[in-house]
């Protein structure tokens, strides 16, 4: 692009330095058109390509020496589409010509109407100017600087009145990349040109594409002062509008306007934009920018400061309406940020960020753009998220859709930016909300590198304890693996199951730890691959739901046993005074078999096994009674004393039985009873028989 840049400027110079020489020449001829074929053939050898002149050269002498024309054409390079590379309908120059005599150039408004001009790249990635990269060369500005000028080596002084392109149109079609670019009705009007002059730009262009389909009309106004050198300029009042329309963009269109003081030095080489000020749908942002080295290794500084706006209505601007479980927030968002861009490390530092009742402070660096290498180090002081999700009603539809688009085969990766993405991060909350758990100080750092995702440590403070833990996920194999290690201690249980599924089936202050692995994302997947161990303890507790006591109490009373008397503690729970526990996790399969609980009235052990793919639980628990269950006309507690009794807890997790077996308990003790009868009654025979037949030996003298 720099050298078809290049040859543009070629180009513009050999049409002005012919357009000299002719203005020149053409006052001594009666008929300009004599020199036209000269002027063609000259302009075929130097570009390589056929050229044209379709309409008449006019001439004016005095006081201007002037020249137009129309339907100059220049053909289009072999194995192109379009037929010409550029064509002018219109084109027109005076040079006044007096101060032709004290070598001062004074041009009056060049005129270029109707520019068309085709730029193509083939399917190898050969473009249409490729072949005009040396058209021209060094020599050729040398001898038309000389023929304009005489001497090279002596200075003229230009100054030009005005410029005028009208109606220019410039295609771009890539076939390579299957890309369509159009800039049609592109206008450019400027005041008068002289070093040290302020110069009035006005200027429109209509940009197009295909892919996205998607029209974008910009217009600039602004006036422009150089110094004498033309090393130094300054842009003030410039003013750029922008109106675009097309896919993923509002009914209306969007509209953008940037204003902005512009000052560039060409010997400092920096560029500086003061005042600067962006105003778009539903947005508005101030700030200012400095740009150095920019013809070497540019680099920028500058701050951002984004008025309050309301995201939600500029989303639905854009037909992407945003729905929360919230309907106030991401209604006030706004925000500031330090920018600095060097040596392909661009950093947003500071960041600060303010959407609804949140603030977060901290930076963002960019190492680099390849990957990305990103570093950043966050704080939030508090946020609730449950507030930003969908609606409830809003979940079904998400996954009667996640659904659909799972029952069809897809090749995408969502974890494709996962495998090149380098990132480290450091954040904080100072209080945070999410699926219901409420935590405080939390803190923790993230690590991506190679497909590997790290969130280690993780710590935070929450329902009277803490937790501590770290995760792992690896997304290098065909299946994501995930692996998690918790540790939950002095903890208020039954607060922490109310918040996150709405009941308190236990309650108690205790610990919990847990090392478990997985793999995939969807919920059965993870439930039938979930592997690993787990371990617990509480103290002054209940298990609710159940009172094992009134079960017990049910059951005897059904066997006769007077059990409608008995004491049963707490109604609708089993109160304990510790209750503990491990677990093993194979498949999917957790597997108990140390459960134990004790309270003033019972002492419970249990095993089994929760069916997590099968969403089941069968489990046995044996009660033993250490306390008094027996009351004012009940049967004594032993009856039942130091017997085991089984509970069977089976059937789906969310609806449990409990099935207490109090007869096959009696039977056991029965069959106890009577052995342990046989035994004394046996043990009494055996000492009669014994005494009986000593007394019988004591009569034989052998025996004396």
């Amino acid at each position: 692009m720099g050298s078809l840049i290049k040859w543009l400027f070629g180009l513009i110079l050999l049409v002005v330095v012919v357009i000299v020489a002719a203005v020149v020449i053409l006052p001594m001829v009666i008929d300009p058109n004599d020199y036209k074929p000269q002027i063609v053939a000259t302009a075929k050898e130097k570009l390589g390509r056929d050229v044209a002149i379709e309409q008449d050269l006019g001439l004016s002498v005095f006081p201007w020496l002037g020249i137009e024309t129309g339907g100059v054409r220049i053909g289009n390079a072999d194995g192109f589409k379009a037929a010409s590379f550029a064509e002018i309908e219109k084109l027109g120059l005076k040079v006044k010509l007096l101060p032709l005599l004290s070598r001062k150039i004074e041009v009056d408004t060049l005129v270029l109407k109707g520019l068309r001009l085709n730029l193509e790249k083939d399917a190898k990635g050969r473009t249409n100017w490729d072949d005009l990269a040396g058209a021209g060369g060094k020599d050729t500005g040398e001898t038309k600087a000389t023929e304009a000028g005489g001497e090279a080596g002596a200075p003229l002084a230009l100054s030009v009145q005005g410029i005028q392109i009208d109606d220019a149109n410039v295609t771009w079609d890539d076939r390579q990349a299957g890309q369509h670019y159009e800039l049609d009705g592109v206008r450019l009007v400027t005041g008068a040109l002289s070093p040290g002059a302020t110069v009035p730009v006005d200027g429109s262009v209509t940009f197009t594409s295909k892919a996205p389909a998607m029209t974008l009309k910009a217009a600039l106004v602004a006036k422009v002062t150089s110094d004498s050198d033309l090393a130094v300029f300054d842009v003030s009042g410039l003013k750029l509008e922008l109106d675009a329309s097309g896919e993923g963009l509002p009914s209306g269109g969007a509209k953008l306007a940037l204003n902005t003081n512009l000052h560039a030095d060409t010997r400092a080489d920096t560029v500086k934009l003061s005042d600067l000020e962006i105003s778009g749908p539903a947005m508005n942002a101030k700030g200012e920018l400095t740009v150095s080295k920019l013809q070497t290794n540019p680099a920028a500084n500058g701050k951002l400061n984004i008025a309050e706006t309301n995201l939600k209505t500029l989303a639905s601007m854009f037909a992407s309406p945003i729905e929360t479980t919230d309907p106030a927030v991401l209604s006030r968002a706004s925000g500031s940020v330090g920018l600095s861009y060097a040596d392909g490390v661009l950093k947003l530092d500071p960041l600060s960020i303010k959407l609804d009742d949140s603030t977060m402070d901290g930076f963002v660096h960019v190492l680099n753009p390849t990957g990305p290498v990103v570093r950043a180090d966050l704080k939030l002081d508090a946020i609730d998220v449950d507030r930003y999700m969908p609606p409830a009603g809003g979940a079904e539809g998400s996954a009667g859709t996640t659904k659909g688009a799972a029952a069809r085969p897809s090749a995408d990766d969502p974890f494709a930016a996962l495998r090149t993405l380098d990132f480290v991060g450091n954040f904080t909350i100072g209080k945070l909300k999410v699926s219901n758990v409420r935590m405080s100080n939390v803190t923790t750092k993230i690590v991506s590198k190679k497909g590997v995702l790290k969130v280690d440590p993780m710590a935070a403070n929450l329902y009277e304890g803490k937790f501590d833990g770290s995760a792992t996920l690896d997304a290098t194999g065909a299946k994501p693996a995930i692996a998690a290690r918790n540790s939950l201690t002095g903890i208020q249980v039954g607060q922490l199951l109310t918040d996150v599924a709405g009941e308190d089936r236990l309650v108690g202050r205790g610990e919990l730890h847990m090392d478990i692995r997985a793999r995939g994302l969807a919920e059965q997947d993870l439930r039938r691959t979930l592997n690993g161990t787990s371990r617990f303890a509480f103290r002054d507790g209940a298990l609710k739901g159940v009172n094992i006591a009134q079960v017990i109490r049910e059951g005897s009373g059904a066997l006769g046993l007077g059990g409608d008397k008995f004491e049963t503690g707490t109604p609708g729970q089993t109160d304990f005074t510790e209750l503990s526990g491990s677990a093993t996790i194979t498949d999917g399969i957790v597997r108990n078999k140390d459960l134990s609980a004790k309270s003033p009235l019972l002492r419970v052990d249990g095993e089994g096994q929760v069916d997590l793919p099968n969403d089941t639980i069968d489990y046995r628990i044996v009660t033993e009674l250490v306390g008094s269950l027996a009351g004012q006309g009940g049967k004594a507690r032993s009856e039942l004393s130091g017997l085991p009794i089984p509970v069977r807890i089976t059937g789906p997790l969310t609806n449990p039985k409990y099935a207490p077996d109090l007869e096959a308990a009696l039977n056991a003790k029965a069959k106890a009873q009577i052995e342990a009868k046989k035994e004394e009654i046996k043990q009494k025979v055996e000492d009669k028989v014994k005494d009986q037949v000593g007394d019988a030996l004591k009569g034989f003298k052998l025996f004396k």
